[in-house]
């Protein structure tokens, strides 16, 4: 694993006097000064450009002014000014999912859907002798049958739309058909590497969770960040060693639930848990007092006098001159539906960037099974793949009872796990917006579909328009 700082905010003056002069102070080099700049605003009343100066010019003051501000005082929004950006380089698929479920921080990550994988995963500490000999023979099984399916599939696709290939545009799509399905077998302990971009105060808050992780990789990962920034911020991240809330709550909250009898598992891949029944009229209610109409009651009492004609218009009014890429607005929000999904890993990793949903996370489970893509049984390759699978949870159950903390890296992309989810009516028509595309990934979108219907049934106007972007009616 490597972690390369690639940059960080730095006060645009500091900037042009790089320019104009080569003897420059490389101390003001760091968003410290910023944010102790912006923490003196509220009771400084000089300009903010002059506090900026004074902050660049001095910053040793700046940073015990940091210190006491944020830790001292508890104004932690202050450190929300310094801004980093990192490179993460070799890190798991399994570790990327425990880092990407922080919700204020950017992640652009690479694509097993475009890129052609390279075999290369990590070998977790822990593993030793026979477990350690089995784990990488099933890694040679799964990446050995990704490069067949991958080359097959490839022939298959291209051979089915033939006319769709002849041009260079259509064969770039095609291909990466090929190679999103072909990763459905390669496992969570392939390596990856990402971009984030997170505030200090976030930062902060993700390498103390990073510390209670279950995952050395992850701790390893918070460690390797934190000498990153301390060496050049040290005033704006401090307390970054878990709590006993942190870890202790996991651990007792997990030993009363393994204690509680269970029945079997519902393996329903959509199940609606709890939506407000009446949704319609909450959330016309909402948009009228968002609009002007300061008295919720009225603006409810109101709406209920509405024939169900008016209502369907006033929804198309809250969406006129929208476009595909706008959202609706905020009144969609007083809406909520809570979804319980069973998703493989390829879509969880899609699903987990909609980070402004509520979702808690289950564990993968053998049990919940796995999803061919439709490709792979189309062209006569189920048997590589259910192959690969049978090995797989072997292995799994092994390395189970000998490393249960170890066991998920072996699994594959097809694997499931239930996510509990609660979205709001205008995240949701973001969602659907974007995953019931035609262009959306398979997987995904099929998910997504369900949802659609879900909603539109249950919430008739003012999901009227729910639906992809490609099918945008306004």
């Amino acid at each position: 694993m490597k972690v390369l700082l690639a940059g960080y905010n730095i006060d645009s003056e500091t900037i042009e006097e790089l320019k104009n002069s080569s003897n420059y102070n490389k101390e003001n080099l760091t968003p410290e000064t910023l944010s102790a700049a912006y923490a003196r605003i509220s009771r400084d009343p000089r300009d903010i450009n002059i506090l900026r100066k004074e902050s660049r010019e001095e910053v040793e003051k700046s940073r015990k002014s940091n210190s006491t501000i944020i830790f001292g005082l508890g104004h932690s929004s202050v450190a929300e000014h310094a801004f980093l950006n990192f490179d993460i380089i070799g890190l798991s698929r399994l570790a990327v999912e425990e880092v990407q479920k922080f919700r204020l921080a950017s992640f652009t990550e690479k694509s097993q859907r475009y890129i052609t994988l390279e075999d290369d995963y990590l070998i977790p500490n822990g593993f030793s002798g026979e477990d350690l000999e089995l784990f990488n023979e099933t890694i040679k099984v799964q990446n050995s049958a990704y490069h067949k399916l991958y080359d097959s599939l490839k022939d298959y696709l291209f051979n089915k739309y033939s006319e769709k290939v002849s041009k260079k545009k259509g064969k770039i799509i095609v291909d990466g058909w090929a190679k999103e399905d072909a990763r459905y077998v390669v496992s969570l302990a392939t390596l990856s590497q990402f971009g984030m971009s997170v505030n200090a105060r976030s930062l902060e808050n993700m390498l103390r969770r990073f510390s209670a992780s279950k995952l050395q990789e992850v701790q390893d990962l918070g460690k390797a960040i934190f000498e990153k920034v301390n060496g050049f911020a040290p005033s704006i991240i401090k307390y970054i060693e878990k709590t006993e809330y942190d870890s202790k709550r996991v651990e007792n909250l997990r030993l009363l639930v393994n204690s509680i009898p269970k029945s079997s598992k519902s393996s329903d891949e959509v199940k609606l848990v709890s939506y407000d029944k009446d949704i319609d009229n909450k959330v016309l209610a909402s948009i009228l007092y968002e609009y002007g109409f300061d008295d919720y009651d009225q603006a409810y009492s109101y709406v209920l006098s509405l024939s169900l004609v008016e209502k369907m218009k006033l929804v198309t009014n809250s969406q006129q001159f929208r476009k595909s890429y706008n959202s609706v607005c905020r009144g969609y929000e007083y809406g909520d539906f809570t979804f319980e999904l069973l998703l493989t890993a390829t879509n969880y990793a899609q699903f987990k960037r909609h980070r402004l949903s509520s979702q808690v996370t289950g564990d993968y489970d053998i049990d919940y099974g796995v999803k061919m893509p439709h490709t792979i049984e189309e062209a006569g390759l189920k048997d590589i793949f259910n192959q690969v699978i049978q090995k797989t949870d072997e292995t799994y159950r092994k390395l189970k009872k000998s490393s249960p903390s170890l066991a998920d890296y072996i699994l594959t992309n097809a694997h499931r796990r239930k996510v509990l989810v609660k979205m709001n009516l205008r995240e949701l028509y973001h969602f659907v917006s974007l995953r019931s595309d035609e262009h959306a990934q398979w997987d995904i979108r099929e998910i997504s579909d369900m949802l659609k219907n879900i909603v539109r049934d249950k919430a008739p106007v003012v999901s009227q328009f729910l639906l992809g972007k490609d099918s945008f009616l306004l």
